[in-house]
């Protein structure tokens, strides 16, 4: 089962972009994906460009028995997309994810607040009128650990990674998402491991009567 933190994978504006497939996973519907999307897109009328992204994933090629394969075409959703299809299930898993979405925007507005996430030290450069960031200087600066993880997001989202002089570099949509996220996970971390709130009594004397305490 898809694991909700993984349904938001890029920023686009202020928008965050969720991964429909993932979205499709984790909602548990039986139609086949290309059916659902195609036929929610029509039925609500969802608009290219403004609701949703499509793409073509090189790295998800699929093989057929005849021979030869085919790009897989994906789509990019907007939180509010992805919140209304969640919404559209009308059980208690699209209840919970449209509730987990709700909880990762105001995360992310309040995460926001406090400036820019990015790291300092970590130079950028703009290539084709893309501002790129060097993607393993980038995950060690956040506290990323060099692991395989970094290796999945890479294979995960190609559109949002080049390779130049041997230094992979990712867009500065996935540099962002990825400092949210970090940011985020330190202040679950801060809030998990903070004394919990007591009882207004707490400390005040218990008083005992015959047959029970008052």
């Amino acid at each position: 089962m898809t694991k909700l933190n993984e349904l938001v994978i890029a920023r686009n504006g202020d928008n965050l972009l969720i991964d429909a497939r993932l979205l499709h996973q984790q909602l548990q519907v039986s139609s086949r994906f290309n059916d659902w999307i195609k036929n929610r897109i029509s039925e609500f009328g969802f608009e290219e460009g403004n609701d949703y992204f499509v793409y073509s994933n090189f790295s998800n090629q699929k093989l057929f028995r005849w021979g030869g394969n085919r790009r897989s075409v994906e789509y990019n959703l907007t939180l509010d997309m992805a919140k209304e299809l969640a919404m559209i299930e009308r059980n208690e898993v699209g209840r919970r994810v449209r509730r987990y979405f709700i909880a990762v925007e105001n995360e992310m507005r309040d995460a926001y607040k406090t400036g820019r996430l990015l790291p300092k030290g970590v130079k950028s450069s703009e290539i084709n009128g893309r501002r790129l960031y060097p993607f393993l200087r980038l995950s060690l600066k956040l506290g990323y650990s060099s692991s395989g993880s970094l290796y999945y997001r890479r294979h995960r989202y190609p559109n949002h990674f080049i390779k130049l002089d041997k230094v992979w570099y990712c867009t500065e949509e996935m540099a962002n998402m990825m400092a949210m996220h970090k940011s985020l996970d330190n202040h679950r971390k801060t809030i998990k491991e903070m004394q919990p709130v007591l009882p207004l009594d707490f400390g005040a004397p218990i008083l005992f009567q015959e047959g029970g305490r008052l």
